[in-house]
């Protein structure tokens, strides 16, 4: 009777262990509170976005750079770092790796297997009609799995640093083009203010004539187209700059009318550097081996190699070990259990084989890489030479275009001229000029595709350069 009690008592306690086992399990879980976004708060936040937060000054100051004598295409390029969205997302896409990378590295927990059963019947008088096992299994990873599967984790999360990399030089890329725009709209709005004045002057010129009956009806007729197409070049001028602000204002990710215009920084184009101040094959060689893309490339080949090894890897079996205990009908024993996976109806082989071919295939995207880079450094430079001799060119002929000014007005105060040749003269200058700007943002934007395929500071000279994929860091 004793021996039924104390059976019963046990079998009851089995039940009192698992429900033990199970709230220890639940004392460790981890519960993260909802994050809604409101999208009417985040409009107003974003729509308040300024260059003077103290936090994009905080910035500067830990770059070396202020914007007290205005903002120049480094401080901007700070300002943009510290407030563009894509650049926050490419961050958080870094920090998720840096998580992986520890999720990678954690250990197998045990397993916890519970089984209990009651027999109906009890044909041979045992003390209990229950049964009940629990055992628990730990996991024996082998061949280095989780040291692999860390060093995977470890290339995925370089990958994207030199994602995050590549915004940051988007955002630097798309800051020059949009200052320098404004630049050039700038200079073409005043060559089209003089010119339209000189216009004007020639049309009240040809109308005294006229008026005089020394001119043509042709002449005049010419004047007022002349005019008319310097005014559509002003208005084209100053949709030019207007665009350039507003990209500006896109690339620094705040509202235009945040946008301190006056403060702005001008850019000298008289330090345009001659294609023979920069060395092409030392930029080529930076580029083949240092560009952004590449070095993207390169560690996206480092995944491939990594996820080979842990294909190889997995041609070893884990296995599972681990203690246990059973009741079985009012008596006890210890267990000891082993498992593992037999390959039997297939091997590891054909995941090998795949896993050579994706690095294969990253090999031989690294090489289209380098390529691409080469043909865009080589090809910006040939088009930068280019350009560079026609803005020369071009500053030639603004200088022989001001002799004959000169030379005119003086034959005008000497009697041997017109006003009307002075003003042609004149004209012509002008019209010297705008071929002279429209060669210089030629020669410009060459020199940006340069620097674009190099993926480094060409000019406007820059203290800023992204020497690591962590972040920017200064020359």
């Amino acid at each position: 009777m004793r021996r039924h009690k104390i059976a019963r008592a046990e079998t009851a306690a089995a039940p009192l262990v698992l429900a033990c086992a199970l709230l220890l399990a639940s004392c460790h879980t981890i519960q993260s509170p909802p994050m809604p976004l409101d999208p009417v708060m985040s409009a107003m936040r974003v729509k308040a976005r300024t260059l003077d937060d103290p936090s994009i000054i905080d910035a500067l100051g830990k770059m070396g750079l202020s914007a007290s004598a205005g903002w120049n295409l480094d401080a901007l390029t700070v300002a943009a770092w510290n407030i563009r969205s894509d650049i926050a997302v490419a961050a958080a896409d870094v920090a998720e790796g840096m998580a992986a990378e520890r999720v990678a590295g954690l250990k197998p927990n045990p397993t916890l297997n519970v089984d209990g059963s009651g027999f109906v019947t009890n044909n041979l008088g045992d003390p209990s009609p229950w049964v009940f096992a629990a055992g628990l299994g730990f996991t024996i990873e082998t061949h280095g799995k989780r040291e692999i599967r860390v060093a995977q984790a470890q290339a995925d999360t370089e990958t994207r640093r030199w994602r995050l990399a590549e915004t940051l030089w988007l955002a630097r890329s798309d800051l020059r083009k949009a200052i320098l725009a404004r630049n050039l709209a700038l200079n073409s709005i005043a060559l089209a203010e003089e010119e339209i004045a000189l216009r004007e002057n020639y049309l009240d010129f040809v109308q005294t004539q006229l008026r005089f009956g020394a001119g043509l009806g042709s002449d005049l007729l010419t004047a007022q187209t002349n005019l008319s197409r310097a005014q559509v070049q002003l208005r084209t001028a100053r949709t030019e700059l207007a665009t350039a602000e507003g990209l500006i204002a896109a690339a620094e990710s705040i509202p235009i009318e945040n946008l301190p215009l006056a403060r702005l920084s001008p850019v000298s184009f008289e330090t345009l550097p001659a294609p023979e101040a920069i060395d092409p094959g030392t930029l080529r060689d930076f580029g083949l081996v240092n560009r952004l893309t590449v070095r993207h490339a390169l560690a996206d080949y480092a995944v491939t190699e990594q996820a080979l090894r842990a294909a190889v890897a997995r041609q070893y079996p884990d296995y599972t070990i681990g203690p246990g205990y059973t009741f079985d009908r009012g008596d006890h024993a210890l267990t000891f259990a082993s498992n593992l996976i037999v390959p039997l109806i297939h091997d590891e082989r054909d995941a090998i084989a795949q896993a050579v071919d994706v690095r294969a295939r990253a090999a031989a995207q690294f090489q289209v890489t380098q390529t691409q880079a080469l043909g865009e450094i080589d090809a910006a430079g040939a088009r930068y030479r280019a350009a560079y001799a026609a803005f020369m060119e071009s500053k030639t002929v603004e200088i022989d275009a001001q002799a004959t000014v000169s030379e005119v007005q003086r034959r005008l105060e000497a009697g041997g001229a017109d006003r009307g040749e002075v003003l042609t003269a004149q004209i012509n200058l002008a019209q010297d000029h705008r071929a002279s700007l429209d060669a210089l943002r030629a020669a410009t934007d060459a020199l940006g595709a340069l620097e674009d395929g190099v993926q480094r500071p060409v000019w406007p000279e820059s203290t800023l350069a992204i020497q690591r994929p962590d972040g920017p860091s200064r020359e």
